[in-house]
């Protein structure tokens, strides 16, 4: 299990880009919990680069409710709230039913053999496991139905809201009971779409949708006070390559 909050970055992207990346990945699989304190300072530091990209990255994910503003006590990760991830998986279940519609009137051999492969890795995380492993290997399969599907605006969107149910993903994969159910569910709707069957496609995507909803809601204390947190002075460790999770080929 990785313990580093935040890592250095790697070349290739804008500093402003690299620093959204990586504390967004910090904050998505748990190592900026919620409720933790961001210092724009210490972040900087810990990435290797100066304070104004910070800001503006923190200003970004502001805007986008993974960071929150407290007032005295600073900015913060967003905490974990049912209210809002009752919303988020509201409009995840419209989301979801137009790709996977889309996908079925789209999909090639070549995107079948791949969603097969998807459900295969699917399978061996959840014998693993690791629940990082399970959370990625989700995700993958989502941003799959979107590749597929071929709308860019539709894939744009589904990706930023698929960092805030990334966040929530983990709390039902602690469930043991769950993760068998997810991967068959994955595959009738990998078997819709790859038959061609847009409606059918759509009604199991949008089952599949609400079911997930209503475990993160259950799994998920309502709103209150933010748990105290890791900070970024606790547990240093190397740093590590960031991941990017891409909704278009």
């Amino acid at each position: 299990m990785r313990n580093s909050n935040v890592e250095t970055l790697k070349p290739g992207l804008t500093l402003i880009e690299q620093a959204y990346d990586a504390i967004l990945d910090a904050i998505c699989d748990g190592r900026l919990a919620p409720g933790a304190r961001l210092n724009q300072d210490g972040l900087a530091a810990r990435m290797g680069i100066s304070r104004q990209p910070v800001g503006q990255a923190l200003s970004i994910l502001k805007a986008q409710n993974f960071v929150r503003d407290t007032g005295r006590r600073g900015l913060i990760v967003a905490p974990l709230e049912r209210e809002f991830f009752r919303a988020a998986y509201e409009l995840r279940e419209a989301l979801d039913a137009l790709a996977a519609s889309l996908a079925a009137q789209r999909c090639t051999p070549r995107d079948a053999t791949e969603g097969r492969r998807l459900i295969e890795g699917g399978r061996a995380a959840l014998k693993s496991g690791r629940l990082e492993e399970m959370v990625e290997a989700d995700m993958e399969f989502h941003l799959w139905i979107c590749r597929v599907a071929g709308n860019p605006l539709l894939a744009d969107t589904i990706r930023l809201y698929w960092n805030h149910l990334r966040r929530a993903m983990g709390q039902v994969l602690q469930k043991p009971a769950h993760r068998q159910e997810v991967w068959n569910e994955h595959e009738e709707i990998l078997e819709a779409v790859v038959a061609g069957d847009p409606a059918e496609a759509s009604r199991r995507a949008t089952r599949h949708a609400t079911r997930a909803g209503k475990d993160v809601a259950s799994s998920l204390a309502p709103a209150g006070p933010a748990r105290r947190a890791v900070t970024l002075s606790e547990e240093p460790s190397p740093p590590r390559a960031p991941r990017r999770h891409k909704a278009s080929s």
